[in-house]
């Protein structure tokens, strides 16, 4: 199957809409139609329902995401390690973010060491955080910086990963201040029951839905938790309390900053609230600039 035509697809189920995937992949609206008439009729199956000012998933075009997104994810793969294969990788990194709020971290965690190495070319590509230590396994990827939640699920990790711990702290949940629980100095899930748990991913994966029900079992239930794709939506849902949000403690700072009608509250359930921003990296990988690295985030343990 054609992976541009896979792309594009992706496009149209993440933007709902032909005109809005056509405008990101430079395509007119008919041959975005024309390529998903194509995909629909090599499948055999209908993947959409085609609306006046919307295109919706039908149930096998939402099934069809996971396995498209596969596809161009193991092609990408593929192609950046045969175009690198018999690059000098010396003064080469290629690193990975799963976030907006890990790309904080990333500049934080890098700033001295690209100061005094400017010569360095450095990549940086944002996937999901599972996603991501797969590459940084195949390395094809030297590196990446994602959250390590402290889950059965996260310990299932790829077994030449390492991880090394840049920042620690726990989960605040983050409540609109036109609510009355937040005037409260802790908040319990219990007092939460009635408002949604929003969790950002840019992504069509509910693999943070899952960590979040492991992390807090017993304190949220499966239908409570809800994927918003992009961050300021599910930052200005929780300002006008539609839902409410989990934020780590270590970017509350910044996140009391941009948000100013939401407050940071500590949870006060005796549950797993445990959060870290992680560098993980293959230690069978010897860019030596990795390595460099590597040596560096040690020595600040």
């Amino acid at each position: 199957m054609d992976i541009d035509k896979l792309e594009t697809f992706l496009m149209v189920a993440k933007f709902g809409s032909f005109r809005a995937a056509a405008q990101k992949q430079f395509l007119s609206p008919r041959a975005v139609s024309k390529q998903m008439n194509q995909i629909e009729a090599e499948l055999g199956v209908k993947l959409f329902e085609r609306e006046k000012n919307r295109t919706k998933l039908t149930s096998y075009g939402s099934d069809f995401i996971v396995t498209a997104q596969d596809i161009v994810n193991s092609y990408k793969t593929a192609v950046t390690k045969i175009k690198t294969r018999d690059t000098i990788q010396e003064k080469r990194l290629k690193s990975g973010i799963s976030s907006p709020s890990q790309a904080t971290i990333w500049q934080t965690a890098l700033t001295d060491f690209l100061s005094r190495n400017p010569d360095i070319n450095i990549e940086i590509q944002q996937e999901t955080g599972r996603r991501l230590l797969t590459l940084v396994d195949n390395m094809a990827l030297d590196f990446c910086i994602s959250p390590y939640y402290g889950t059965h699920e996260m310990d299932k990790i790829l077994p030449n990963l390492q991880r090394v711990d840049l920042y620690t702290g726990t989960f605040y949940i983050g409540i609109s201040k036109l609510n009355p629980l937040s005037k409260q100095d802790s908040i319990s899930f219990t007092q939460l029951q009635d408002l949604k748990l929003l969790y950002y991913t840019p992504f069509s994966s509910i693999h943070l839905k899952k960590i979040f029900l492991e992390k807090f079992a017993g304190l949220l239930r499966e239908e409570q938790v809800e994927l918003i794709t992009t961050l300021e939506q599910r930052n200005l849902m929780v300002a006008v309390n539609k839902g409410f949000g989990l934020f780590p403690s270590v970017l509350v700072d910044e996140e009391e900053l941009q948000n100013p009608l939401i407050n940071f509250l500590p949870i006060r359930d005796d549950c797993n609230d445990f959060y870290s921003s992680a560098f993980w990296y293959n230690r069978q990988n010897d860019n030596p600039v990795l390595k460099k690295l590597v040596d560096e985030f040690s020595n600040r343990q």
